[in-house]
Parts: structure tokens; C-alpha cells; sequence
């Protein structure tokens, strides 16, 4: 009977330490955080597949450019971050060229320091064509520097198209 009574106590005995020793290594409950609920973003964040846009911009007057850049605008829920495609690129290869002129700025300057505020909050991005530039005697220190020049508007439309645009 004493044997018996002595490996009771024995196995009790490991049962105890046992039940501490797990005890000990589990975190008390105020030391466990309450699960994280994460909602769906009303804006997507950065880096999410979202469509870039390419607008093939030629032949437009200033007041259709002017409700283009509304329109972008309506849209722009908030200034771009870094590293976000603009909601629209586009790509100016025809007369509206004129219309970003330095020279011309007077005339159109609401409708550049509307796309400049554009740019600036990363809502688009403003090619222009440097062909199109030449051929109306525009240099290419005559541009705001907020346009990004390049070498044949027809040709940088096809590449973002290859690149997965959409053209809209």
C-alpha cells in the first residue's frame, strides 16, 4: 500500500511540473494581442495591379484638353505615392503641342498650370512629342520641364500599349 501511495505521489508529482513547465511557456492572457481585423481599402494600396491608361492625344482643341483634365481629375481620390503609375498617361504628338509652348503660356496658362498641378499630384504623366515640337519651331528648353519629351509620339504610344496600356 505505501509503494502504491508513493507512485501515486510520483505520478502526480510529474504531472505537476509538467503542467508548469507548458504553463510557463504559453503567454498570459493580457500578454496575448486581440486578432487584428484587416477591411478591404477604399484605396488600393501602392503596387496593386490596377490598368494603366494611355491617352493618344493629337488634334484636340485647349477646351477639349481642359475636359480631359477635368475628368482626371474627378477621379483622383488623392495625391499619388511613389512608385504609383499615374492614373493616365498622355501622349501630346499633334497641334495642341503649341498649347505648352512657353511662348504661348499666356494664353493657355490655365490649362498648363492645370496639368502641372496634375502632374505634380501624380494624377498623369504628360509626354510630348519632340518631332511635332521641331516641326513647330519649339525647342525643347520651351516646354515646362514637367513634360517628359520624347522622340516620336506615335511610336511612344505603341510601346505602352505593348507595355499593357489601355488606350482609351
Amino acid at each position: 500500500m505505501l509503494r502504491s501511495l508513493l507512485i501515486l505521489i510520483l505520478v502526480a508529482l510529474g504531472f505537476w511540473f509538467a503542467a508548469d513547465l507548458v504553463l510557463r511557456e504559453r503567454p498570459q492572457q493580457a500578454d496575448v494581442l486581440p486578432p487584428r481585423y484587416e477591411l478591404e481599402p477604399i484605396v488600393p494600396p501602392p503596387g496593386r495591379d490596377e490598368s494603366a491608361y494611355v491617352a493618344d492625344v493629337s488634334a484636340h482643341t485647349a477646351q477639349e484638353l481642359e475636359t480631359l483634365f477635368e475628368r482626371v481629375e474627378a477621379l483622383l481620390d488623392r495625391p499619388r505615392g511613389e512608385g504609383e503609375a499615374p492614373l493616365v498617361t498622355l501622349v501630346l504628338h499633334g497641334p495642341e503641342v503649341e498649347f505648352f509652348a512657353l511662348k504661348n503660356y499666356a494664353q493657355h496658362k490655365a490649362l498648363v498650370d492645370h496639368a502641372a498641378k496634375l502632374a505634380a499630384l501624380g494624377g498623369v504623366q504628360i509626354s510630348i512629342c519632340q518631332t511635332q515640337m521641331r516641326a513647330r519651331g519649339i525647342a525643347g528648353d520651351q516646354v515646362p520641364s514637367f513634360l517628359r519629351q520624347i522622340p516620336y509620339g506615335p511610336d511612344e504610344v505603341q510601346r505602352l500599349i505593348g507595355n499593357n496600356y489601355v488606350l482609351m
